[in-house]
């Protein structure tokens, strides 16, 4: 009992253990979905504002502008009229305008100039600038990435401004700064991370929750189980011993009776007595069925363990089972004890059994046959019936429901007469051979 609530333990730990590896990967992926596309909406917006910006902006009045007009009446206009962009928005960091002088890019109109200390003047020129830059000459577009420059670290979205003519003059720039995208990011994570707590949280909760039931259900269960088996073992132990007393008496009173008629029925009350200690027995190995999990059996070590339990000097028997193995529950040597016993009880004419394997498709076929009297056709599906055939017919019944335990299957090919051959069926998971 206490290795079953153990096992299930474990099972319920291994299913929180993979509900946390798929949550926390699920929301790292998710986090890393969202941060992506947090960023890659920041591109677009900055792209979408510098684009609006430039047509707003008078491209004949930024082409005059030139070093030294930082006082003129356009210059302060264009200044002002970037300004108030600028303040109407508190996500732009830095705002303003460029151009192409030769091979370098330089500042024409900054929003900050004049207001703030960092403002670049007229003329100024921007060193070393980024790819995405110089392609806003041609068409909007921004960085893929942060990037570091003087005045920090920026994520910038960049788009033509056009002259009267459609010629491109300059580009708007609208720069913003590393720490907002990344707040936001933060924001979106520590959202995310709430909800996976939460989530988790219900989950293991749930989980604790139904193993607490469960094992409290497996707990009445077993103790259940155990009393009713402890009262079988009891009612079977008694009525085995009433049993052995019945054939003492049995026994005496045959060897006393001299009436054909009473040593008739004595034979009868004999073979009823055997009968039904077979039974017992019976209900002692069904009992046990699947009270334990399978287990990997080295088959040779099975079979001839079960074949020293009788004797075998009568017949010649050999096996071919090397290095094969049986995932099987633990009463599997009663499979191979039965087939032998019945090889022996009931062959009549037997000499030799054998038993061995041979690969079928996807399954193993384990054989065990004879040279008997076989068994009648219309027999062959019967004997694995519980009340069947000869002796009590729970042998073979038996037999079908242990392989059962791990979907193994049994069936009777043999050729009436010339022997009996039972062929066991093993999927291909629940064998080894090595």
């Amino acid at each position: 009992m206490k290795n079953n609530v153990s096992n299930a333990r474990i099972l319920t730990l291994l299913f929180i253990i993979f509900i946390v590896f798929i949550t926390f990967s699920s929301f790292i992926y998710i986090d890393t979905v969202a941060r992506s596309a947090l960023k890659e909406s920041t591109r677009e917006r900055l792209v979408g504002s510098a684009s609006i910006i430039a047509t707003q902006l008078n491209g004949d009045d930024i082409n005059q502008i030139h070093p030294g007009d930082e006082s003129t009446q356009t210059f302060v206009y264009l200044r002002d009229s970037l300004n108030a962009i600028h303040q109407s928005d508190p996500s732009i960091k830095y705002l303003y305008t460029m151009r192409q002088n030769g091979s370098v890019v330089e500042f024409i109109v900054d929003a900050d100039y004049g207001i703030r200390p960092d403002g670049a003047p007229i003329g100024m020129v921007y060193p070393d600038p980024p790819a995405a830059l110089l392609n806003g000459f041609s068409q909007p577009t921004a960085v893929t990435e942060f990037y570091t420059d003087e005045w920090g670290t920026l994520l910038s979205g960049f788009a033509p401004i056009h002259d009267s003519r459609g010629q491109v003059v300059g580009i708007v720039g609208v720069d913003m700064e590393s720490r907002d995208v990344l707040r936001r990011m933060e924001y979106v994570s520590t959202i995310f991370y709430v909800l996976l707590i939460i989530i988790l949280a219900i989950l293991v909760t749930g989980a604790i929750i139904f193993d607490i039931r469960r094992t409290r259900v497996e707990t009445m269960m077993n103790l259940a189980n155990r009393k009713l088996n402890l009262l079988n073992s009891i009612i079977r132990h008694d009525v085995l011993n009433t049993l052995t007393s019945l054939i003492g008496y049995e026994e005496m009173t045959e060897e006393i009776a001299t009436d054909p008629d009473v040593r008739k029925n004595l034979a009868i009350i004999s073979a009823q007595t055997e009968k039904l200690t077979k039974q017992i027995a019976f209900t002692r190995d069904y009992q046990n069925l699947g009270m334990s999990m399978p287990e990997w059996q080295n088959v040779d070590d099975v079979v001839r363990k079960a074949a020293s339990e009788m004797d075998m000097t009568s017949v010649f028997f050999t096996t071919a089972f090397s290095n094969l193995k049986i995932y099987a529950d633990p009463l599997l040597e009663r499979v191979f004890y039965t087939l032998l016993r019945n090889s022996l009880e009931h062959g009549k004419t037997i000499s030799w059994i054998r038993g061995y394997y041979r690969i079928s498709n996807s399954s193993l076929i384990l054989v065990f046959e004879d040279n008997g009297i076989g068994i009648p056709e219309k027999e062959k599906t019967a004997i694995f019936n519980r009340k069947y055939y000869k002796s009590t017919g729970l042998g073979l019944f038996l037999v079908q429901e242990i392989l059962s335990m791990t979907n193994i299957s049994i069936k009777e090919a043999g050729i009436p007469g010339e022997g009996a051959r039972f062929e066991i069926s093993v999927p291909t998971d629940v064998y080894r051979l090595k």
